[in-house]
């Protein structure tokens, strides 16, 4: 998928503007603290380790795996709908849990992880 609004639109379906635009006016609707116990509902406890592979999130492992195949940091905010920042965050996660210093790192470390070994720690 890309960054057009047309492939937005056949990942998402045709309504996804109405629906995004419903739910928008939803959530108008709510007071101050019925918005901040409804954010609060979506962050339970979180069942990872707090490092190695399982620790990643699924928005980390999918960074992680681009920048491991070489794109860059825009074409990933481009690819994924976020911001560079928010890659380069992203990132800065996955060398921290992983105990990688950077890409060419990480992409031996996906590669030695796909043959069933685990990267080394630094």
């Amino acid at each position: 998928m890309t960054g057009d609004p047309g492939a937005f639109r056949e990942h998402h379906g045709r309504d996804a503007r109405a629906r995004w635009d419903a739910a928008w006016a939803e959530g108008g609707e709510l007071s101050l603290t019925e918005a901040i116990a409804y954010a609060r509902r979506a962050r339970g406890t979180r069942d990872r380790p707090n490092a190695g592979w399982g620790s990643l999130t699924p928005a980390e492992s999918e960074v992680a795996e681009l920048a491991a195949v070489g794109m860059s940091n825009p074409a990933i905010a481009s690819r994924l709908f976020m911001s560079r920042s928010t890659v380069k965050m992203h990132l800065s996660s996955v060398y921290l849990k992983l105990g990688l210093a950077n890409r060419t790192e990480l992409a031996r470390a996906i590669g030695t992880r796909s043959a069933g070994t685990a990267p080394a720690r630094r």
